[in-house]
C-alpha cells in the first residue's frame, strides 16, 4: 500500500491548457474517485500518475518519493483499462499471468498469486478459455485479475464498467467495493457516473474543465456543495436551482425568487451563512428534490408550499414528480404512494435546513 501526492500539476496538449494547478493527496489504502464529465481531464490525470503521460509542471509523490521521471513499470502501479486489454491469443490464465512472468516471477509464486486472485474475483473456472469466449463482466473480471497478481501499491481504474450493460455494472461495483475493503490498497477511479462514484468512494474529487472544484465525502459533496456545478453534476434526479434576491429585514434575512407571486418570500433563518449576504445580492437558491416532503411536523426548518403537478414519472419505489414554482420546474423525489393528479394542487412541506445558497455571480457556495 502507498500514499500519493500530486502537488502545482499542470498538463497542456499543444496549445491546450488540460490541466491546471491541480493538487491531490491521497491517504494509503482511501478509496479516492476522480469524478467529472467527459473532457474534463480525469483520464488524463490518471495517465500521468501511471507514467503514461509526461508533466509540464508540479510533481507526482509515491510514498513521498518524486516519480515524474520514473518509468511507469517501476512505479509498482497497476491499471485496469475500460477496454480490458486483453490479448485474444491467449488463454485466461495465461493473460492473467503475463505480467508476473515479464517479471521473471518463480513458477511457484505465479501459481500461488493465479489461484488465489481468480478464486477471489470468481474466474477460476475460466482459466483455460479465450477472450473471445467470456462475457464483458467476466473479460472485466480478468483485467482486474491480471491487476491483482502483481499485488502492487496503487491501483488506477480507468472507466471499467462504461462497457457493461446496467446489472453488470452493479453487479462489477459490489465487486471493487469487496475488494477494496479485503485488500486494503490504495485506489484511485476514474468515471462520469455520479452513482459509482457516490457508492465506491471515500472521498470525491469533482473535476471540471482541468480544474478539481471539490474534494470531499460523497455525503459531504452531496449535502454541501461548494459551487453551483458540483450541485448540479451531484444528484439524480438534479438539484432544484432558483434564481433570486436576498431581502433583509432587521436580522432576518430571506430569499425572494425572481419570478415570484403574491409577495411570497422563503425564510433563510435556518441556514448557516460562510460569508452573509447583503440586501438586494442576487444568489442561486438551491435545494434536492427529497427536501419536498408530505407535511411534517418534525422539521426544524421547513415552510408549507402549495404545488401543481405538471409531469408525474413512476419508477416503480418511488415518484418523481415536476412542479411549477415561481416560473420555474422543479422536481420532487416522493413516495409511490403520494396521490398525485395532474394539475391538482398538494399541499408539501419544503424542508429548509437542508438547502444550498450560492452566489450568482461566482457561482460559489456563501
Amino acid at each position: 500500500m502507498a500514499t500519493l501526492k500530486v502537488s502545482n500539476l499542470t498538463k497542456n496538449f499543444g496549445s491546450t491548457l488540460v490541466l491546471k494547478q491541480i493538487n491531490l493527496d491521497v491517504s494509503d489504502g482511501e478509496f479516492i474517485v476522480l469524478l467529472g464529465p467527459s473532457g474534463c481531464g480525469k483520464s488524463t490525470l490518471l495517465n500521468i500518475i501511471a507514467g503514461l503521460e509526461s508533466v509540464d509542471e508540479g510533481e507526482i509523490l509515491i510514498d513521498d518519493y518524486v516519480v515524474n521521471r520514473v518509468e511507469p513499470k517501476d512505479r509498482n502501479i497497476a491499471m485496469v483499462f475500460q477496454s480490458y486489454a486483453l490479448y485474444p491469443a491467449m488463454t485466461v490464465r495465461d493473460n492473467v499471468i503475463f505480467g508476473l512472468k515479464q517479471r521473471k516471477v518463480s513458477k511457484e509464486q505465479i501459481e500461488k498469486s493465479l489461484q488465489h486472485f481468480s478464486k477471489m474475483l470468481q474466474i477460476d473456472q475460466l482459466l483455460d478459455r479465450k477472450p473471445a469466449q467470456l462475457s464483458g463482466g467476466q473479460r472485466q473480471r480478468v483485467a482486474m485479475g491480471r491487476a491483482l497478481v502483481r499485488e502492487p501499491h496503487i491501483f488506477l481504474f480507468d472507466e471499467p464498467l462504461s462497457n457493461l450493460d446496467a446489472k453488470l455494472r452493479v453487479e462489477m461495483r459490489h465487486e471493487i467495493n469487496k475488494l477494496h475493503e479485503q485488500l486494503g490498497t490504495t485506489m484511485i477511479y476514474v468515471t462520469h457516473d455520479q452513482v459509482e462514484a457516490m457508492s465506491l468512494a471515500t472521498r470525491i474529487a469533482v473535476m471540471n474543465e482541468g480544474i478539481i472544484q471539490q474534494i470531499g465525502t460523497p455525503q459531504k459533496i452531496y449535502d454541501q456543495p461548494n459551487s453551483v456545478f458540483v450541485a448540479d453534476f451531484i444528484g439524480s434526479p438534479a438539484i432544484n436551482l432558483i434564481q433570486g434576491t436576498v431581502s433583509k429585514d432587521g436580522a432576518a434575512l430571506s430569499f425572494i425568487p425572481d419570478q415570484q407571486k403574491d409577495g411570497d418570500k422563503i425564510p433563510l433563518s435556518g441556514y448557516s451563512f460562510e460569508t452573509e449576504p447583503g440586501e438586494g445580492q442576487k444568489i442561486i437558491f438551491g435545494f434536492r428534490p427529497e427536501h419536498i416532503r408530505l407535511p411534517d411536523t418534525s422539521l426544524k426548518s421547513q415552510m408549507q408550499v402549495e404545488l401543481k403537478p405538471i409531469l408525474i414519472e413512476l419508477t416503480g419505489y418511488e415518484k418523481e414528480i415536476t412542479f411549477e414554482f415561481h416560473g420555474n420546474e422543479i422536481t420532487g423525489r416522493l413516495p409511490r404512494h403520494v396521490d398525485a393528479e395532474l394539475g391538482k394542487s398538494i399541499t408539501f412541506s419544503l424542508d429548509l435546513s437542508e438547502i444550498s445558497i450560492f452566489d450568482s455571480a461566482s457561482t460559489m457556495r456563501i
